[in-house]
């Protein structure tokens, strides 16, 4: 086969079933990759080559054993993985060894998938910014806190990857590294040995290289058959824009790309409108540090008394500081404007198949001491809104730009089909 690098890992499960190449020669095909690659972009927080490969050999020497087979993924280094450790990106567990697969690794593990390594997180999914390199740009982020996760696939060492998302954490490095990236409706994907960061918010999610990888992922971590996406043809489409009012903080050179994007998928035949948000956006936008910072300071409450010295300013003077300053009935009161909120959007989504939304301001900006802002991210992550953002759009450095699609809530294989159909005519 042509570079296997370059094939999706739909593409890789059938060749190997098909036995047009094996799992260990697609396992050899990555680890090359990432042996010439990594010293530039640095993703990889653990990587063992001779164990990736004694488990490719397995695969191939078994029956199969289910829908990834042969598929190599990572994971974001705060899921724990029995074999390997798992560092949440502070030096207070570094080399630390689960002694279990958070539920997401055994599930795709049981069905074939070959786990590679782990990628690079900020400091507990927070907002210190990891090694970790734009692929497409070495002078710029890739992103947070799913910085690994994001490059690795945007730079071929990996097909698939894990990311989480409290706020933005998927979504926008996903835009900045030019791959699909897709975070579900809240609860979909089980956290059982997932690092938490504030509990009312987090969600795993998944990078790719395209959409149909995402939902074969989606079937892998939900236990179900895989389902062929089922693409509408885009004249049948029914899509909002949604600027939110934000939109004067996303970059010109983003407004007019997505503005074009729009008028080629009108052109296309499908129907477009503004949306209208109901009234309390930017309320709900005020409760998102009350929420995820009363939760974080909390999930971190052995770290700050037994090793306070090991965690950052950043950190500390950030989600903790604002979780610090949240009362009980703040924290109530903020999830109960959250929870009406939710229920209004639905009513306005109506028959609407998707909103269209800004994934990140712009393009991956210089510099490597922050990641970015989740602007465009927290309110729909708060709203538990399934998300994706497609690689369709490009800045004016040629830089990737992401177009974020959301869906209604708990309708995530309709939003999954409508993003395949907008990618494919914006491809």
């Amino acid at each position: 086969m042509s570079d296997l690098t370059e094939k999706t890992a739909l593409e890789l499960v059938r060749a190997v079933a098909t036995d047009a190449t094996t799992v260990e020669a697609i396992a050899s095909a990555y680890l090359d990759r990432i042996a010439t690659r990594e010293p530039d972009v640095r993703a990889w927080a653990y990587l063992d080559p001779d164990k990736v490969l004694q488990e490719a050999r397995a695969l191939d020497q078994g029956p199969r054993r289910g829908l990834l087979h042969g598929a190599p993924f990572a994971a974001k280094d705060i899921i724990d993985t029995v074999d390997m450790p798992t560092g949440h990106g502070s030096p207070i567990y570094e080399g630390r060894q689960p002694d279990r697969d958070a539920t997401c690794i055994a599930l795709c593990r049981a069905v074939g998938g070959l786990l590679l390594g782990k990628t690079v997180t900020t400091e507990f999914a927070h907002v210190s910014p990891g090694p970790t390199r734009n692929p497409h740009d070495p002078t710029r982020t890739p992103g947070g806190s799913s910085s690994g996760s994001a490059a690795a696939v945007g730079d071929r060492m990996v097909p698939l990857a894990f990311g989480t998302q409290t706020t933005g954490s998927v979504i926008r490095p996903a835009s900045f590294c030019g791959v699909v990236g897709y975070k579900p409706s809240h609860g979909d994907f089980g956290l059982s040995g997932v690092g938490q960061n504030a509990p009312s918010f987090d969600t795993l999610g998944v990078m790719a290289r395209d959409v149909a990888d995402a939902a074969l992922m989606r079937a892998a971590v939900m236990g179900a058959p895989y389902r062929e996406l089922e693409v509408p043809p885009v004249s049948s489409l029914f899509l909002g824009l949604c600027r939110t009012p934000y939109w004067d903080q996303a970059e010109a050179s983003t407004q007019a790309a997505i503005e074009d994007a729009v008028n080629r998928l009108s052109r296309a035949g499908a129907t477009i409108v503004n949306f209208p948000l109901p009234d309390g956006y930017e309320e709900v936008r005020e409760c998102l540090p009350l929420v995820s910072g009363y939760e974080f300071s909390r999930v971190l409450a052995y770290e700050r008394a037994i090793h306070p010295d090991k965690l950052s300013k950043k950190l500390l003077n950030g989600r903790v500081a604002d979780g610090d300053k949240c009362s009980y009935a703040g924290y109530r009161g903020a999830l109960a404007t959250i929870a009406a909120y939710k229920a209004k959007l639905a009513d306005a989504f109506g028959s609407f198949d998707a909103l269209i939304t800004p994934s990140a301001a712009g393009e991956a900006h210089v510099g490597l001491t922050t990641t970015g802002s989740p602007l465009f991210n927290g309110v729909w992550t708060a709203l538990h809104a399934p998300a994706v953002t497609l690689p369709v759009l490009e800045g004016p450095n040629g830089l990737p730009v992401g177009l974020q699609l959301v869906g209604k809530i708990y309708q995530d294989d309709g939003l999954l089909d409508v993003a395949s159909a907008v990618s494919a005519a914006l491809a």
